[in-house]
């Protein structure tokens, strides 16, 4: 009976450690459905990169990020102005490691009473993070935020290297704005 309890916990547990990884890289647009045509202009806050030491607003990438998201923001009709503007951009970068489950191993014999000897193997995948938060400046409320997550190699990343993940990022963020280009 102890078997037959255990096997579908286990099977569950394996299961969403397996199927997590599988939903990295989407894109997550807040709201879905918004009239963007009246803005036409914008200003930036500073970009924050979520270091190691917590909150960086000086980060050395931030003016590869503005240039990147300044490029869409172009391309979907909007100008940057240095005072006012019809939004204010905020955006956020981070990285994390992911925990994944790679196989679960369990020792020789058919007892799976206490004492079993369990096993697990695993890695931590590397992953960046862009949010972009588009604040309506008259109302001070978020008027589109768009998200998207996409892997990173493991160390050090090149200016070149995180240039190109932003303007992936970027692009697939910006395909689900709401005015058509």
């Amino acid at each position: 009976m102890k078997l037959s309890r255990r096997t579908p916990g286990l099977s569950l547990l394996v299961s969403a450690c397996l199927l997590t990884p599988a939903f990295a890289g989407k894109v997550k647009i807040f709201p879905q459905q918004l009239d963007m045509a009246h803005y036409k202009t914008y200003r930036w806050l500073p970009p924050r990169f979520l270091v190691k030491t917590g909150l960086d607003e000086n980060n050395p990438n931030n003016p590869i990020l503005k240039e990147v998201v300044g490029q869409q923001l172009d391309l979907v009709g909007l100008k940057e102005v240095a005072e006012g503007g019809d939004l204010v951009i905020q955006a956020y970068v981070l990285t994390t490691y992911v925990p994944q489950l790679e196989a679960v191993l369990f020792g020789e014999g058919y007892n799976f009473d206490y004492g079993t000897v369990v096993a697990s193997m695993g890695r931590y995948n590397r992953e960046g993070t862009l949010f972009l938060n588009l604040i309506d400046r008259q109302t001070k409320k978020s008027a589109w935020a768009g998200m998207s997550t996409d892997s990173l190699n493991r160390g050090y990343l090149s200016p070149d290297a995180i240039r190109s993940k932003l303007e992936k990022m970027t692009k697939q963020v910006f395909k689900k704005y709401p005015v058509k280009k």
